[in-house]
């Protein structure tokens, strides 16, 4: 068995052959309004709403 950093090379690599993530929707505005407060994508969302709070603690 390899280590180290050529078996994160090779896991990688075979990541990026065999995936069939669509990187373009991972990086793409939600298509529809806010579930907590309705505001639709290009709007600022309700001075109440937490979705945006919670979307930076699910990332940090």
């Amino acid at each position: 068995m390899k280590k180290g950093r050529h078996r994160r090379f090779e896991e990688a690599r075979a990541l990026k052959r065999s995936s069939d993530i669509d990187i373009e929707a991972v990086f793409s505005v939600p298509k529809g309004p806010c579930d907590e407060c309705g505001a639709e994508p290009e709007d600022s969302h309700a001075s109440w709403c937490m979705a945006e709070e919670a979307l930076e603690e699910e990332y940090s």
